[in-house]
């Protein structure tokens, strides 16, 4: 049975396909290791305070990892090239899995710690280079169409895996070898679709120098920035927020949310290969923007549920047309570099967002931060008038 070909890979590619074998057996490695990674989230804090921490140990623990993940993406970008996508992807997902089964082996609250830093170093390489290889296997002028279609796997995991886990921690009464076990199954059989992966042949003869940072995605990474400072307060305080007011809705505004992004990110990103990147994502940002004033104000679960559809709208339209954007901007020899850039300016965003909420919650209410969040989802509709004015590179 014949896996690896590039003869395959360039017929489809002649034939504007983008659901290629190659862009499938992609599509799966990246669903499963975000479904490995999206099963933690109901788990790891429970387990982290079995193993003797606190809830001190839970913060530095998502620290960690985020700030292992994005530490070395620029070196890693900058040797994109040389080394090639697929190398990276492996790579990264092999540490992810191995870490993982460290997690299932070893129960110890300071191995929990090296091994999620392991695990944030594999998660920043697969993510950097997932997004970049989905890039070469877009036909011409359809990037934001493909990067929208594989868009539609993290939002699908998190739809699921967050879920699936709680009820088999609440079931098994935490069973943590046998939860450990399933993130670990789920990020081997990601390690498998990854290697049945064909990375298309690209020139690397050519030297664009050793840059670490792209100025050409400046302005898309700004945008995306500002859109995950506000994933990051989400993720970290909603559920906060349902405690303080009792609604008992938040895991169901994670599930809409997720799917909700799901189904507009393939959709909104095709329009914006047609009509422009901006006539989707500024439009689509005025709708998250909303959707947050409607968090901020929420007193009940449909007030809640619905804000999760329109964020989910808002903010899925506007990811895939962003991502294309910054894509548009790049050569081919440069798109190690910029998605590093992109992307780290993704991670730092929820980062930013975690952290700066949560000081801002010790003076104000919930109310009046997430009022704030929908002002700053706002910004992008200033800085796009701007651009004209600074420059923050090629267009």
């Amino acid at each position: 049975m014949r896996f690896i070909s590039f003869e395959p890979f360039k017929q489809d590619y002649k034939k504007d396909k983008i659901l290629t074998y190659n862009f499938m057996a992609l599509l799966g490695a990246v669903f499963f290791l975000f479904f490995a990674l999206d099963f933690y989230i109901p788990i790891l804090p429970f387990y982290v305070l079995a193993v003797g921490g606190g809830e001190a140990a839970v913060g530095l623990l998502m620290g960690i990892f985020t700030f292992c993940s994005v530490i070395l993406r620029p070196f890693q970008g900058r040797d994109l090239n040389r080394r090639g996508r697929k190398r990276l992807i492996v790579m990264g997902i092999s540490l992810y899995a191995l870490a993982g089964l460290g997690l299932l082996l070893l129960p110890s609250l300071p191995l929990v710690f090296l091994f999620r830093a392991i695990q944030g170093f594999g998660w920043g390489a697969f993510l950097l280079s997932f997004n970049t290889l989905t890039l070469d296997l877009a036909p011409p002028g359809r990037s934001g169409e493909a990067l929208g279609l594989m868009g539609m796997a993290p939002p699908l995991s998190l739809a699921i895996a967050p879920i699936l886990g709680e009820q088999i921690r609440i079931s098994t009464d935490g069973n943590y070898p046998l939860l450990f076990f399933i993130a670990s199954a789920a990020a081997i059989l990601a390690l498998i679709m990854a290697l049945l992966v064909q990375e298309p042949l690209r020139d690397k003869s050519v030297d664009h120098g050793n840059p670490l940072f792209s100025r050409k995605v400046l302005l898309p990474s700004l945008i995306i920035f500002f859109m995950t400072f506000n994933l990051g307060c989400i993720l970290t305080f909603l559920p906060l927020l349902g405690e303080v007011r009792d609604i008992r809705a938040v895991g169901s505004f994670f599930t809409i949310f997720a799917l909700t992004a799901m189904v507009f990110r393939p959709l909104f990103g095709r329009i914006s290969d047609r009509v422009g990147r901006s006539k989707v994502f500024i439009p689509a940002l005025m709708v998250a923007s909303a959707g947050l004033i409607m968090i901020a104000l929420a007193t009940d679960a449909v007030q809640l549920v619905t804000s999760a559809f329109i964020i989910g709208a808002g903010f899925g339209s506007a990811h895939s047309s962003v991502m294309a954007m910054a894509a548009d901007r790049l050569p081919v020899m440069e798109r190690g570099v910029g998605m590093a850039t992109f992307t780290g300016a993704f991670d730092l965003g929820i980062v930013a967002g975690a952290s700066i909420i949560g000081i801002l919650l010790n003076w104000f209410s919930f109310t009046a931060v997430f009022f704030l969040c929908a002002l700053v989802m706002f910004f992008p509709v200033i800085i796009i008038p701007l651009k004209n004015h600074i420059r923050l590179g090629s267009s």
